[in-house]
C-alpha cells in the first residue's frame, strides 16, 4: 500500500499542471479573441450564418464537415444564444486543449515531464497557432482531434493495448475528417509516414503493417462513406483534388517564399526543421528507434508542409500547420539537455521569443470591419426592399449575410435581373471608391448602398 501512494500523488501531480497548462492556454486565447466586440477574420461571420442556421433550422446554410458548427453550437446553447462568445469560447477551449496530446506524445516518446511541458508552451504561443484562431477556426478545432490522433497512431506503433489504441485511433481521424479536410489529409500524411518509415527502419514492422493497414483501410471506408452518403456535408474533399491540380499545373505565380520569413507566422520554421533533421541522425545513430521514427515523420511532415513551390493559395494554410513540428521538436530538444542550467538557458533563447512573436501575432488580429461599419449594416436592412440581392466584395459576403441576412454575389450579371427585383450594390467607402449610378438606398460614414440599374451589366 505505502508504495502505490508516492505514485499516485505523482499521478495527481502531473495531470494537475497540465490541467494549469490548459487554464494558462485557454485564458490567453479567450482574452486575444474577445479584445474587440466583433468575431475575427474573413470567415469569422461564416460561422455565425452556420451555428444560427442550425440553432433555427437544424441545418447547416453550407455544405461543410459538420463537427466544428455542432461545437460552437453547443458552446451557444451553453452562453444563452450569445454565438459570438460561443464560438469564441469553443475556440480558445479547444485550441489549449491541442496542447495536451502533444505533451503526452512528447513525455511518451522522451520520458520526461519537462519536455512535454516545453512542446505545450510552445504550442500555445506558437505564432502559426495563434493565427489559425483568426483565419481558420474549423482547422483550429480539427488540429485537436488530429493531434490526439497522433499519439494513439504512435501508441499503436509502440503501445501494448493494441485493440484500445486501433479504437481511439480510428475514432479521432474521423473526428478529424468530419472536422476539416486540411487536418484529415496531414492525419492521413502521418499514417502513411509512420508506416512508410516503420517498414522502412524495422520498427515492430510486422504489427505496424497489421495495425496500421486496419486502420488506414477503416478511414478509407469511412471517407468514401461520407462523401457517398453526405456528399452536401462533405463537398470539401474535392479541395484535395484541387490542391493537387494546383500543384501540378503552372499558374505562373510568383513562389511565396516570404512565408517561411513572416514574422508573424514564420521566422523559426526553418531553423527548427533544421534541428529537427540533425536530431533524427543523432537518434539514429544512437539507434534509438522509436524516437528516430517519431522524429523522421514530424520532421518530414514540417519540411513537406513548407514547401516553396507550393501555390500560396494553399501554403499559407499549411504554414499554420507549422506549429505542430515546432512544438514536437523544440519539445524533444529539451530532453537532450541534462542540465537545468541549460534547459533555462534553452528557454531564454528559444521559446521566450516565441512567446514575443506569438504576442506579436494576436496584435495583428481582429474583425475586417468596424463596429460603426457593423451598425451600419444593421441600420440599412431596414431600408432594404424584399426579392433582393446585393452585389458585394468577396471579403465582406458573410457580414452581410449575416447582419443583412439578403443574398449576396461578388459581381453582377444579366441573369441577376431575371432571377431578382432588385439590385444592389454595397461599396466600402474609400477615396477609390466607385461612383455608381443608380437610386441610393443608404449612405453612411463607412458603406454606400445603391440600386443598380438593369442596364449595369
Amino acid at each position: 500500500m505505502g508504495s502505490a501512494n508516492p505514485f499516485r500523488r505523482w499521478v495527481k501531480r502531473e495531470y494537475l499542471i497540465v490541467s494549469l497548462f490548459w487554464v494558462v492556454g485557454f485564458v490567453f486565447y479567450l482574452w486575444i479573441l474577445t479584445r474587440h466586440p466583433l468575431i475575427y477574420g474573413i470567415d469569422g461571420p461564416y460561422y455565425l450564418i452556420q451555428v444560427r442556421s442550425l440553432l433555427e433550422t437544424g441545418n447547416l446554410a453550407y455544405g461543410d464537415p459538420p463537427f466544428s458548427f455542432l461545437f460552437f453550437t453547443f458552446f451557444t446553447m451553453v452562453f444563452n444564444g450569445d454565438i459570438t462568445l460561443g464560438v469564441r469560447v469553443g475556440v480558445a477551449f479547444i485550441s489549449a486543449l491541442s496542447a495536451v496530446p502533444l505533451y503526452f506524445l512528447v513525455k511518451r516518446i522522451t520520458n520526461l515531464e519537462l519536455a512535454g511541458y516545453a512542446a505545450m508552451l510552445t504550442s500555445f504561443f506558437s505564432a502559426p497557432h495563434i493565427r489559425m484562431m483568426n483565419d481558420l477556426l474549423k482547422n483550429a478545432v480539427g488540429v485537436c482531434f488530429l493531434l490526439f490522433f497522433v499519439y494513439y497512431l504512435h501508441e499503436l506503433a509502440f503501445g501494448k493495448r493494441k485493440r484500445r489504441n486501433l479504437f481511439l485511433a480510428l475514432f479521432f481521424s474521423l473526428l478529424t475528417g468530419a472536422t476539416h479536410i486540411l487536418d484529415f489529409g496531414v492525419a492521413l500524411l502521418f499514417l502513411i509516414l509512420y508506416l512508410a518509415v516503420a517498414v522502412l527502419l524495422n520498427v515492430n514492422r510486422a504489427v505496424v503493417i497489421k495495425n496500421l493497414g486496419i486502420l488506414a483501410l477503416s478511414i478509407g471506408a469511412f471517407a468514401v462513406a461520407a462523401f457517398m452518403m453526405f456528399q452536401s456535408l462533405f463537398i470539401d474533399f474535392f479541395k484535395g483534388l484541387a490542391f493537387l491540380q494546383d500543384l501540378f499545373v503552372a499558374s505562373g505565380e510568383a513562389n511565396p517564399i516570404f512565408f517561411l520569413f513572416d514574422t508573424r507566422g514564420g521566422g523559426f520554421i526553418i531553423p527548427v526543421l533544421a534541428v529537427g533533421v540533425v536530431l533524427t541522425i543523432y537518434e539514429w545513430k544512437q539507434k534509438k528507434k522509436e524516437a528516430t521514427l517519431s522524429l523522421m515523420v514530424v520532421t518530414a511532415i514540417g519540411l513537406l508542409l513548407s514547401l516553396p513551390f507550393i501555390p500560396a493559395e494553399w501554403l499559407w494554410r499549411f504554414m499554420l500547420m507549422e506549429f505542430i513540428p515546432i512544438a514536437f521538436i523544440l519539445g524533444y530538444s529539451v530532453s537532450k539537455m541534462e542540465h537545468k542550467v541549460a534547459v533555462t538557458i534553452f528557454l531564454i533563447i528559444v521559446i521566450f521569443p516565441m512567446v514575443i512573436q506569438g504576442v506579436e501575432a494576436s496584435r495583428h488580429m481582429g474583425p475586417i470591419i468596424n463596429e460603426e461599419g457593423y451598425s451600419e449594416l444593421v441600420a440599412m436592412k431596414g431600408v432594404i426592399p424584399s426579392n433582393s440581392v446585393i452585389v458585394v466584395e468577396p471579403r465582406l459576403m458573410y457580414w452581410v449575410e449575416y447582419v443583412i441576412e439578403s443574398n449576396s454575389v461578388r459581381r453582377p450579371s444579366q441573369t441577376l435581373w431575371q432571377s431578382y427585383e432588385h439590385v444592389l450594390a454595397l461599396i466600402q467607402k474609400t477615396p477609390q471608391s466607385p461612383n455608381l449610378p443608380g437610386r441610393i438606398l443608404f449612405n453612411g460614414t463607412v458603406f454606400l448602398l445603391v440600386e443598380l440599374p438593369s442596364v449595369q451589366v
